[in-house]
């Protein structure tokens, strides 16, 4: 066998799993964006949830090198991916990275995260995020947790870039906005789950991967663009409704024994006050989104929201 062939079989096929839901616009920007990524050892794998037929028709036809994988409805940020995930590995993939159809892509983003998975131990990457079109205002430069507080925040978010977070390092979570982990660790760590259905899913994943002993590491050679909330809108009342029970259930599922209770009772009492000060603004329908996602945490419903809000924008992410 020649060299060539060799390096064709070690060559590692990676699946990119990319959400859609009626945002067609969005994701033929960033499947565009793929189309230029070296090496080309990408197989894109696109979930749509559920969104009107002639988009998605679209989206096939002019992008045929893309792997369509329709759901009937709206399975959310976590049950979209586990779609995704399940067919990148029945199609054999040996890597599988999780990337937001609101980003842009750099065509080197790739291989800076394929290097970064052979330190000893590590098993989830994901690059330096900017905002776009603010291309020099970072979104993320890794991830961390203060179980003291129950604070969970972007490393670097809103600075700009002046070459103070150009270190690779490990960190407690990767934002699956763009998470790159080997089709073995998912096997292992199973899919997001989908309790959440979004919000908080892959911060518990990552927190899963790490009771496995893996690793998750930041590496900033790798750079791509989020265009941040273009699907559910921050501040809409499912939003709130989704951060309100799923902060607890995140809380209940991985929080150090010792603050456990205290955390769950603290944003308990914080998102009641947050509902009283938004019905104070006149947003009775955040309010009471807030108080139902409580209640549902109290009362173990979790998946999709069973409520609809005019006010509402919701989508997978």
């Amino acid at each position: 066998m020649n060299l060539t062939a060799e390096m064709n079989l070690e060559a590692p096929r990676v699946a990119v799993v990319i959400l859609n839901w009626n945002q067609e616009a969005l994701t033929a920007e960033c499947l565009a964006s793929l189309r230029n990524v070296k090496p080309r050892c990408l197989r894109v794998i696109l979930v749509d949830n559920g969104s009107l037929t002639e988009s998605v028709d679209r989206l096939a036809r002019d992008f045929p090198e893309v792997t369509l994988v329709r759901l009937s409805d709206n399975r959310g940020f976590a049950g979209g991916n586990n779609a995704g995930i399940e067919r990148a590995l029945q199609d054999g993939a040996s890597h599988i990275l999780l990337l937001n159809n609101d980003t842009l892509v750099e065509p080197t983003f790739l291989q800076p995260l394929l290097d970064g998975l052979d330190s000893p131990g590590v098993g989830v990457v994901g690059p330096r995020i900017y905002h776009h079109p603010d291309v020099e205002r970072i979104w993320f430069a890794g991830g961390l947790m203060d179980w003291t507080t129950g604070r969970q925040w972007h490393i670097g978010a809103g600075e700009l870039d002046q070459g103070q977070w150009a270190v690779s390092r490990d960190v407690d979570y990767v934002t699956a906005c763009c998470l790159l982990a080997p089709a073995q660790v998912f096997q292992e760590v199973g899919g997001l789950d989908e309790r959440y259905f979004i919000y908080f899913e892959e911060t518990d994943w990552n927190l899963r991967a790490r009771a496995r002993g893996y690793r998750c590491r930041y590496v900033p050679e790798s750079r791509i663009y989020h265009k941040v909330s273009q699907a559910m809108k921050t501040g809409s009342p499912t939003s709130d409704y989704y951060f309100a029970r799923n902060r607890l259930l995140f809380f209940l599922t991985h929080a150090p024994r010792r603050y456990r209770i205290w955390l769950i009772a603290i944003y308990t009492a914080r998102s009641l006050r947050f509902a009283v000060t938004l019905r104070g603004r006149g947003l009775m329908q955040n309010a009471n989104a807030v108080i139902h996602g409580v209640r549902d945490f109290y009362t173990a419903t979790f998946g999709k929201c069973r409520l609809q809000f005019a006010q509402d924008a919701s989508s997978t992410r």
